[in-house]
């Protein structure tokens, strides 16, 4: 009887276990620090952070099209992205970090 006791809760210590990681899985990646949201900024943070960080562009402030040459290059470089993410890509990083005037 003892072992089917200690059985049972060592079975209910990795259900509580699983369950508890499944959520946290789950939940919202926190927002990348210093990207304002603006169209084009989830396309952004999940094409570029797998290579770069966010200093990358903070410290660039290129225009337009300065970025969409960027992003051709990288695509180049083997970047695997459609023309229409590459577009809202350029576009944002156009927004928030282009060329104050």
């Amino acid at each position: 009887m003892r072992a089917t006791a200690k059985a049972g809760s060592a079975i209910a210590v990795v259900l509580t276990l699983f369950f508890s990681m499944s959520a946290a899985a789950q939940q919202k990646k926190p927002a990348a620090a210093g990207f304002p949201d603006g169209p084009g900024k989830d396309v952004l943070v999940s094409k570029c952070f797998q290579c770069h960080s966010p200093s990358m562009w903070m410290d660039q402030h290129q225009d337009r099209r300065a970025w969409e040459s960027t992003l051709y290059r990288m695509v180049g470089r083997g970047a695997l992205w459609t023309q229409d993410e590459i577009r809202q890509m350029a576009d944002y990083l156009g927004d928030v970090y282009g060329r104050k005037q």
